[in-house]
């Protein structure tokens, strides 16, 4: 396939660009100007703009609105007419914190969830086909590859569902819960039964002593993470502190999605919390904030976590989970430190502690490879970032 990217020039001319399909080849349409909260966020509404409805293109507008690791958004698109190939961009790994490119994997699958449920809408019937292999002899780190290839037909239109509708509403939620408020119960059977195959099952946690090991476990993960220095650089490195980082960038973490009250918030832009003080806040913040007033927590387990079809199908089920989340009005958050010291010592060769604490979960059967929690939330979550079509996508 043709490797060059979109030129630049062609598609930034007056702020936010889309490229539309016309007759059989690719064309430029001006989109609408910059957002009030800046161009890094008009893809949030610009997703299901007329100028791309009905074309492959509205399919990938709606999947880079998904979620991923540190919101590092790792895809990219080759956009035909009757298919999507969707690679891994292995240039954003998260380092040690991700050794495996799983949690990368996890995204992919959270975008092409995202990209099947525009393609109804949008006058698609798309079919997946999940490139097989082991993450654990991915030894690539640079360059894309390969993940998946979306098959398009064209059919008529049918309405957008409710998931659909819900994907510019989906957001991490990292503000405290409400605890002593249960979620209904028919939302958690639907949680609980949310694996897009019969390779991913979904195990929850509300009170007792399983809810109690489950803290124990994020908490001790969390900590361990912050002890591990390549970890702890490696997650800072998309710790986007300002407003100026977030234009240049359009990814990461920042301050308005980190879950903190409107004081803290305007402290921590103005006196950055120093890198050696920063990892002290996100454990205390996870084991005083997320894990304490969360009434629901969960894990997402595959057959083989380092399977790439399997990963990819449990981040189809993270988002899915999470759509059907929002529009149920839940707040959802992950909680991965654990998965990702299983990770660490299996790349370190520090042995196996982590995998058993987790494996006592979920038995010997099935390998957690996604955590998480939900509730409701006393304030509505912040968008985060995301890079423009012109940035992702290839022709």
């Amino acid at each position: 396939m043709s490797q060059s990217v979109m030129s630049r020039r062609a598609l930034c001319a007056r702020g936010s660009v889309f490229v539309a399909f016309s007759g059989g080849q690719l064309r430029v349409a001006a989109a609408h100007a910059a957002l009030p909260d800046g161009d890094a966020y008009s893809p949030w509404t610009l997703w299901n703009d007329k100028s791309i409805h009905g074309t492959p293109l509205a399919l990938v507008a709606a999947a880079i609105l998904a979620a991923s690791p540190h919101n590092t958004q790792p895809w990219l698109f080759h956009v035909r007419q009757d298919s999507i190939e969707i690679y891994a961009d292995l240039s954003r790994n998260l380092g040690a914190m991700d050794a495996f490119v799983r949690e990368m994997h996890l995204a992919l699958g959270c975008a092409i969830q995202n990209l099947l449920l525009a393609a109804p809408p949008n006058g698609f019937d798309a079919d997946v086909d999940v490139v097989p292999g082991s993450l654990l002899t991915l030894h690539e780190r640079r360059a894309p590859v390969l993940a998946a290839t979306i098959r398009l037909a064209r059919r008529a239109p049918r309405a957008p569902d409710s998931l659909y509708r819900a994907i510019p509403e989906r957001h991490t939620d990292r503000y405290a819960y409400e605890r002593s408020k249960r979620l209904p119960s028919e939302w958690g059977e639907f949680a609980a039964h949310a694996g897009v195959s019969d390779d991913v099952r979904v195990f929850l946690f509300e009170e007792g002593n399983a809810r109690g090991q489950f803290d124990a476990l994020v908490v001790d993960s969390t900590a361990a993470i912050v002890a591990d220095k390549p970890m702890d650089a490696d997650s800072l490195r998309w710790l986007r502190t300002s407003d100026d980082a977030v234009a240049k960038h359009r990814d990461g973490l920042n301050y308005g999605s980190a879950g903190l009250s409107p004081f803290m918030q305007l402290v921590a832009e103005y006196v950055p919390v120093p890198d050696s003080m920063a990892g002290g806040v996100w454990l205390s913040q996870t084991r005083d904030t997320h894990l304490a007033t969360a009434p629901l927590t969960g894990l997402i387990a595959v057959r083989d976590r380092y399977d790439r079809q399997d990963t990819i199908a449990a981040g189809r089920t993270w988002q899915r989970l999470h759509l059907s989340a929002t529009v149920n009005g839940i707040a959802m958050q992950p909680l991965n430190q654990p998965i990702e010291m299983i990770d660490r010592e299996r790349e370190t060769g520090r042995g196996t502690h982590w995998a058993m604490r987790v494996a006592g979960f979920t038995g010997p059967d099935w390998q957690a490879t996604f955590s998480f929690r939900a509730g409701y939330s006393e304030h509505a979550a912040s968008p985060s970032p995301r890079r423009a079509l012109h940035d992702v996508v290839r022709v």
